[in-house]
């Protein structure tokens, strides 16, 4: 029924900014939402805009207004989700799993943004619709994983229960050569 050939989308490069929005923005199209800004921070930034502990958020600074323009935004935590905010800049990432993480953490935040758009929901508190959609979306990428009692994905996986944790990344799994 299954088969070990790889079927999954190919990890995309996202090391800087630039690859993220990127990504972002072929997903924007391909959910039909309209466009959101990428912005990399530092951890006090982001902790102290989103809270102790938050590494990534969405959010809309300009919610009602007609012609508010470009006001929506999709920050992260540029050292703990290893991305850097210049293109000349190398990411430092030593296991698999980081890899992966950082995939998922830019899928989470996307489906935040879906939600709000399509269904004008608040999506904080990652119900039932949330968790499928972001299992789906990781799923194609071949990342799994199990959600730990604060609904938050922990302990990433693949299909055959192997943790993405036990070898640096290769160029193929960093997104810097295709398969």
């Amino acid at each position: 029924m299954f088969s070990k050939k790889n079927s999954f989308i190919n990890w995309p490069k996202i090391d800087t900014c630039r690859e993220v929005q990127q990504l972002i923005d072929e997903m924007c199209e391909e959910y039909q939402v309209p466009p959101i800004r990428v912005i990399i921070r530092s951890t006090n930034w982001v902790e102290w805009f989103a809270g102790k502990g938050v590494i990534a958020c969405a959010f809309w600074p300009n919610e009602g207004e007609e012609d508010a323009g470009f006001g929506r935004y999709i920050v992260f935590d540029g050292q703990k989700c290893r991305i850097s905010g210049k293109d000349r800049n190398p990411v430092k990432i030593q296991h698999r799993y980081q890899t992966a993480e950082r995939i998922h953490t830019i899928i989470h935040e996307f489906i935040h943004h879906y939600f709000h758009h399509h269904e004008g929901v608040n999506t904080s508190n990652h119900g039932r619709k949330f968790r499928q959609m972001e299992k789906k979306m990781n799923a194609n990428y071949g990342i799994f994983f199990f959600y730990s009692w604060n609904k938050y994905a922990k302990f990433f996986h693949n299909f055959w229960g192997f943790p993405f944790g036990k070898k640096r990344p290769s160029a193929v799994d960093r997104g810097w050569e295709m398969r």
